[in-house]
């Protein structure tokens, strides 16, 4: 059986394929679920093998984190749940706010849940040496190895890390008067609500942009079955309520959702 795909489509294509197995369907129609299988796989192996590589230091990153022993580390009480390697950006979707926070020259980013590091350090790989990245993470576990990992590039010095609930380091972040010109949101779900609505009315700079991890959440925001109440889902609904901002959601692995202010984007005549 194939890994758990983040498409709801393909997870139930590999349904339909094992129990056309189980029944005896006849053998070519077994190999052409198969084929839409495999063309899905190839289109992302696709796209990654047309992305430029990451950095040595990233590299390492994305290496270490995939192998780090994260069910040893949570069965011995280290971490407050059972971490998986998929939470991690990665080089792609790296690329992706890499190029955002570039053809903005954004010299002030807030991230919003770190894991290991992978996309603070790839914001700040882009910045110049007066930018800044200030990224919140609750874990005391993943603070320490994201230190560590990051810590190996030069651009690591760009990072700063506030250990804590994120709605605490937010609040922490208005009362300074702080402002940031691009926002990535990438932490519980059942909290995106409530980060967007500080991050958007307190730290957003003028001309700024948040962009939101997971907007597409393995289907769930779609899926007929899914409860409208379910973090991801609530926050969309909530979205394209607003009068006062553009938004796009792009399907970019588990789906990113761009936020604008509209009196950013509105051109004049």
């Amino acid at each position: 059986m194939s890994k758990r795909s983040r498409d709801p489509a393909i997870n139930k294509l590999r349904e339909v394929k094992a129990e056309a197995e189980s029944l005896g369907i006849p053998e070519t129609i077994i190999n052409g679920l198969q084929a839409v299988d495999d063309l899905a796989t190839a289109r992302e192996d696709y796209c990654d093998s047309k992305t430029s590589t990451a950095s040595e230091p990233m590299a390492a990153l994305i290496k270490d984190t995939l192998e780090h022993p994260w069910q040893n580390v949570y069965e011995e009480g280290k971490t407050a749940w059972n971490i998986t390697p998929r939470m991690m950006s990665g080089n792609l979707e790296g690329y992706v706010l890499k190029f955002l926070v570039s053809a903005s020259k954004s010299k002030n980013v807030l991230e919003v849940g770190m894991l290991t590091g992978c996309a603070a350090l790839g914001m700040a790989e882009v910045m110049p040496d007066d930018g800044k990245v200030v990224t919140c993470e609750i874990d005391p576990y993943l603070v320490d190895l994201a230190r560590k990992l990051m810590d190996r590039s030069p651009h690591g010095k760009k990072v700063e890390i506030l250990t804590g609930p994120a709605i605490e380091s937010l609040n922490g972040l208005a009362k300074k008067n702080q402002k940031f010109d691009f926002i990535f949101i990438d932490a519980d779900k059942p909290g995106y609500c409530d980060y967007f609505n500080i991050c958007f009315s307190e730290l957003l700079a003028p001309g700024g942009t948040i962009a939101m991890d997971n907007a597409l959440f393995g289907g769930k925001p779609y899926m007929e079955d899914s409860p409208p109440n379910e973090g991801v889902t609530k926050f969309n609904n909530m979205i394209v309520t607003r009068k006062d901002i553009y938004y796009v959601l792009m399907p970019i692995r588990d789906g990113i959702m761009l936020i604008r202010r509209k009196e950013d984007m509105n051109g004049t005549v």
